[in-house]
This record gives structure tokens, sequence and C-alpha cells, in this order.
């Protein structure tokens, strides 16, 4: 395909992903660390008409966890940090129980309990949040969600850690090391860590959240950084993309370092996980954010990458990246397998599902033609049988394995988890009204007389009987045991939460998400 046809198509691709009028994306494609071709569509400010150009900057969210990680590097190639050290070494106000290594940090397979869904369960804006009232906040955890080293759980907290840490270790801040250390040498002028979010900033996209309820504005304002927070343009990318095909100005030591998966052959390396794009290697990073989505793929055998950058969250950049490449690097599309019509397959997998480890739940209906549907939390949604023995929903994949389902999306690799056959939930069951208290947290959760929980300051949802001997309440899972109760959100399971005398009542939040200090 020509690159006249390669940018006709990419400009199709952009205009077709935007409603008029709306927010929008930015497209890079980029090849020996230059952006190739390019398109944007949409506003980048939808109140005053301002449109998405290349040069625009957006919050990446989580696509910056591959720059914190190379900060890190940086300095273990200066001795001054290991990837084996402790993490506890350089932050001693830590009260982890066990050890935790910084790449287990930087891998998410250190089992730290997420601090994003611990601040909704104390029931607080992340509003200002800055580097050290998160770090405070987290300083107190002192168990984890399983054995370091024994599994994978997504968590930023991992990279609030490392960032405290590069931050101690170096005096700078974690936006000035890495302009010093890495953009300034890259030549990305246009790229930093937005470690102050009333800061003003040209060519930013204000941030939407776009549903069928309308367009919303809903930008980033926490000030920790390192788990995301970075801002870039499509145009500002093209060095990074130089340096993730052959270390060039940073160091190939670093970009392998980078790319290097542990003994367990896991697709997450560093900030980095590993995928396949029409059955090519490639590797990169999403990032989601309130108001942003984005998202970058490289295939290393190609040298060619790209970037999605939008500011409306009911965009898929991933789907539009995985395009945009095999529209650059001329591949097929995915290959589709045909589809089965198995009642009896479909009927073995009715009832109810448990997985242990995040205490998550769902049940399995058998619908017509041989589907099944699925109710519960994320994977909720109706699955075809397939002619490679995989259950296909629209993001999602099940798998049936040794009497159990593995389950998991598409957009995130190796993070699929499995179910058990469990128990269905008991019609009439309830929770005694009580109070409880997390040591960890310094939070309060509240069951009232009328079968409503109360966490935090601001959670109240009603309690019902969940699958597994488990009560549910909104986005919160509760399992008693004992006189105390065990609660589960994304990211962070089986918390403790220990029976307070009766009379107890919320007062003051959590250490570390006081705003005033």
């Amino acid at each position: 395909m020509s690159g006249m046809d390669v940018a006709e198509r990419l400009s199709d691709l952009a205009h077709s992903s935007v409603r008029p009028g709306g927010p929008g994306l930015a497209i890079g494609v980029y090849s020996d660390g230059k952006l190739t071709h390019h398109a944007a569509a949409g506003m980048a400010s939808v109140e005053f008409e301002v449109p998405i150009g290349t040069g625009t900057r957006f919050d990446i969210a989580s696509m910056s966890k591959q720059f914190t990680a190379t900060a890190a590097l940086l300095l273990c190639r200066d001795g001054r940090l290991s990837l084996d050290d402790d993490i506890r070494k350089h932050l001693p106000e830590l009260e982890l129980s066990v050890p935790v290594t910084v790449a287990q940090c930087l891998r998410h397979t250190g089992g730290l309990r997420e601090w994003l869904s611990l601040s909704m369960l104390a029931g607080r804006s992340l509003t200002r949040i800055t580097q050290a009232q998160a770090l405070a906040f987290v300083a107190g955890l002192t168990e984890v969600n399983f054995e370091p080293g024994t599994g994978f759980s997504y968590s930023n907290t991992g990279y609030i850690l490392v960032t405290s840490a590069i931050e101690r270790i170096t005096g700078q801040s974690l936006r000035a090391f890495t302009t010093e250390r890495m953009f300034t040498p890259l030549g990305m002028t246009d790229t930093h860590f937005r470690d102050d979010s009333q800061e003003p900033l040209a060519r930013y996209a204000y941030g939407y959240d776009v549903s069928e309820q309308g367009v919303r504005r809903a930008d980033t304002e926490e000030c920790a950084v390192g788990d995301g927070m970075i801002v870039t343009s499509v145009a500002d990318l093209g060095p990074w993309f130089g340096f993730l095909h052959d270390g060039r100005v940073l160091g190939d030591d670093v970009r392998d370092a980078l790319l290097e998966r542990d003994d367990t052959g896991a697709p997450y390396a560093l900030g980095i996980y590993h995928t396949t794009v029409s059955g090519q290697p490639a590797f990169g990073h999403a990032g989601g954010a309130p108001g942003y989505r984005s998202q970058l793929l490289f295939l290393p055998e190609q040298g060619i990458g790209v970037a999605v950058l939008t500011n409306d969250t009911s965009i898929d950049p991933r789907g539009i990246g995985c395009q945009a490449l095999r529209l650059a690097a001329g591949l097929p599309d995915e290959a589709q397998p045909a589809l089965i019509a198995d009642q009896a397959a479909a009927e073995a997998l009715s009832g109810f599902w448990h997985d242990s480890g995040t205490e998550t739940t769902f049940q399995v209906e058998q619908v017509d033609d041989g589907r099944i549907t699925l109710t519960g939390g994320l994977l909720s949604g109706t699955f075809a049988l397939t002619s490679d023995g995989t259950w296909h929903g629209e993001d999602n994949r099940l798998h049936v394995i040794d009497g159990g389902i593995r389950a998991g999306s598409i957009y995130a690799p190796g993070r699929a988890r499995t179910f058990l056959p469990c128990a269905a939930p008991v019609e009439g069951a309830v929770l005694p009204a009580a109070v409880y208290l997390s040591p960890e947290v310094g939070t309060l959760a509240t069951i009232t007389d009328e079968g409503v929980l109360e966490l935090g300051l601001s959670l109240v949802a009603p309690i019902e009987p969940a699958p597994g001997g488990c009560f549910s309440a909104g986005m919160v899972t509760l399992r008693p045991d004992g006189d105390d109760l065990l609660v589960s959100v994304p990211g962070t399971y089986r918390l403790r939460f220990v029976r307070q005398p009766d009379g107890t009542r919320p007062v003051g939040v959590p250490p570390g998400l006081n705003l005033t200090t």
C-alpha cells in the first residue's frame, strides 16, 4: 500500500471514530524513530471548538508506566538502585509485612493492593492528591493480595512506590529526573509528568466522558505520578519509538531490560506487555483515566509503531491502534474462528462460578443457539463457542480447563483468572448490623439494620446475597470471617475489617488523604 493510501485510510479511520462536534483522537504511525503518518479528528475543546491536531497533548494515563520503569532502569545502570531491592530499603516507612522487590512493583507481581480502589473505599476524591499524600496513604498497608512473586494483579501502587523511591534516591521529582535524563536527550520537548493538575498547558486536550447520556467534562485532577500522568502528543513520541526499536540515545541495555519478562514468561515486562497483532509479535501498553484513553503498540520485526491518544472515553484506542498497524505494515485482519452452536456445552457451563483469589463471581445461563450469557461485573455479556474451543464475547474470552473457566479480556494479556463452580446465592441471607474498622486503611464499614453498606465517607449500597457464600454491595464483595468482614474490590482483595463495639461512628478521613496537609 502506498504512503498516500495509508494516509487516506488513516484519516478515514480517525474521522469514523468520532461524533460531529465531539471530542476525538490523534493517531501516529512511526518508523525509524520518526512520525511517518498521522491523522486527527474531533475537538480538543468541545466548548471552544478547538480541533485536535498532531501537536495536541493528551493525558496518556497508564501508558506512562513504561517511562517510569525506564527511569528506574537508568538508576539501576547508575548503581543507585537494583530491581532485586526490597522496596522497603528505599522507603523504610512502609509497613509491609513481607518483602516486595522493585521488579515485582513494576511487573505487578508483588501482590500490592490497589491504592486507587482503596481511595474509593475511603470515599475520598483524588483531586489534587500529591505524591507525598499518596505514599502516606499506602505506607500503612501491611498485607498483600498474594505472596509476592506467585501471581499477577495489576496495581498502580507499585508504580507509586517506585516513583517515591526514585525521588528519594535522586532528590528530584520524577518530572525533573525524567526531563533531565530521558526527554531532553531524546528531544521530546512536549512530554513531561504532569505533577501539578492546575498548571496551564499549551495545546492540552480537555478530557470527556462520553456515553449514551451525553458528553461530560472529566479531566484528570490528581498530582501523584508514575502510575500515569504523562502528557504528550503524537508529534512528540517519535524519538520514544526509536528507543523502543533499538535503544537509541538511552541505551540498548535499558531497552532490553524494559522488555525482559520474568521466569514465568508472563506477558507483562516492565511497564510494557507483550502481545501479538495479526499473529506478529508486538509489545505496548494501554492507558485509561477520567476523560482519556491511549494505546501504544510496536511491531519489533517490522520496526513500525503506532500511538492512539484520545480525550473521548467511548473510543477504543487498542482496536484503532491494531487497525492502524495493519494498514502501515500491510498485515491481514485477525483470523476469526467459526462459531459453533453446541447446546450441551452451553448447558455444562450453566451455574455460578467463583474466583477465590479475587472473590469475583458470575452466573452463566444458557440462551438460544448454544450461546451463554454471563452476569457479574466486568465480564458480563453474551458469549458464543468457536471452533478453537474458546467462548467469544465482545471483548472477553472464556476457556474451559480442568473443570474451571479461565476468563479474561483481550485488552489485558496475561490477566485471565480461573473460576470454579460454586454454590448459588442463599435466598434471604443477611449480614447482621455492625460496624467494622480496617486497621490498614483506617476507615469504617457500617452494615445498617436495613441491610445497607456504608463504607468510608461516601459509598452507600444495598447488600445482596452473592454466589460462593459472599455478599455484594455494588462493586464491593463482602465475606464474613468469624467476627470480622473481608472486603474486596477490583485490585484489593480480602481487606480485613475488624468488628467494633456497638455505637462506633465514622470520624475523620484515612491517613494520607487529608488534602489540607
